[in-house]
């Protein structure tokens, strides 16, 4: 067994793991805050939103769920539904973006 492995399945690197996920789940979510408020356009404000959002899924899905697709068919489902839930999400604010800069 090498170092590296006891180190991972010991209970203090999977509560500083998690708590390193945390933090940065709470810095994504602080950046939105931060770039929902700047003076600009809101294509652009739109834009960036979606992107910090399908970051944290990307963060959420990868160190929260565990999500390794080369396992079973199950958890792949539940991945691509969670992208895909993101990916809407997403489509869904830029389409409200554009439609705010049309009227």
């Amino acid at each position: 067994m090498s170092a590296d492995a006891s180190q991972e399945r010991s209970p203090g690197g999977r509560l500083s793991a998690t708590a390193a996920i945390f933090l940065a789940l709470g810095a994504v979510t602080a950046l939105e805050v931060w770039v929902s408020q700047l003076p600009v356009d809101t294509a652009r404000r739109a834009t960036t939103l979606v992107a910090l959002l399908l970051g944290k899924v990307g963060l959420v899905m990868h160190f929260c769920l565990r999500a390794h697709l080369r396992r079973r068919t199950a958890p792949r489902l539940a991945a691509v539904a969670l992208v895909l839930a993101g990916v809407f999400a997403a489509v869904l604010m830029l389409e409200a973006s554009f439609q705010t800069g049309v009227r």
